[in-house]
């Protein structure tokens, strides 16, 4: 298992390198996710995400995400929540400060479904964006995020599993211009218990203006407190 995460992990970075945004920089994503289940129907989730503009740490973005989900069925669930996202500034990687301040609301529908091996979710999110800096301004957006998983060492995902996971999401506005931006992500896995996972992976932003590299973990360590 750790030989093929070293190879995995070689290969994203080497991908990044010849990905990089036209300022040469790789930045990194660092992210936790948690889904507490309280019961077959309520969940909350909860959320943190440090984005930094290089390897080193540079501080691009800080999110936090919260919300309650509620569980149609075993396959889909609908969300609703807040998020607080701080955005940074830099000038020639001189750090200077607070740029942007964002509240957001949110809300989502997701599904899930398999083809074979393969799992499929399906995510649809609306927002709404207060943003406050050097001009207040509010925004709505539309996200649509499709992944794909593949369990490489066992028929399903499960205890004990490394897979490999993939997605692609793209962000539109309400407005006269609503290409947002959209993200590429692949990825490799290793699934610990049926609640805790771990991914390393590489993402390609694309907005209007240029397409950023990020190398990204993740780790999800959720819990269940349903009674058996």
């Amino acid at each position: 298992m750790i030989r093929i995460f070293n190879t995995i992990l070689l290969i994203l970075i080497s991908f990044s390198s010849f990905s990089q945004s036209p300022e040469g920089t790789v930045g990194n994503w660092l992210m936790v996710f948690n889904q507490t289940r309280l019961t077959e129907r309520w969940s909350i989730h909860a959320e943190a995400q440090y984005r930094s503009y290089e390897i080193k740490p540079n501080t691009e973005q800080l999110l936090l995400r919260a919300g309650v989900n509620y569980h149609i069925n075993s396959t889909a669930y609908a969300s609703i929540g807040y998020a607080n996202v701080t955005n940074y500034a830099y000038d020639k990687e001189e750090f200077q400060g607070v740029q942007v301040y964002e509240n957001r609301i949110w809300q989502q529908f997701l599904m899930r479904n398999n083809v074979g091996k393969v799992a499929f979710e399906h995510r649809y999110r609306l927002e709404q964006r207060w943003l406050n800096g050097t001009q207040d301004l509010y925004l709505d957006r539309i996200r649509y995020l499709l992944r794909a998983t593949v369990p490489i060492n066992k028929p399903k995902i499960e205890a004990k599993t490394i897979f490999v996971s993939l997605y692609d999401e793209i962000f539109v506005h309400f407005k006269d211009t609503p290409f947002d931006r959209n993200r590429f992500y692949v990825a490799a896995g290793y699934q610990f218990t049926p609640l805790v996972s771990l991914q390393l992976g590489y993402l390609a932003q694309t907005t209007n203006t240029s397409t950023k590299s990020y190398l990204q973990a993740a780790l999800f360590y959720n819990l269940d407190f349903r009674k058996e």
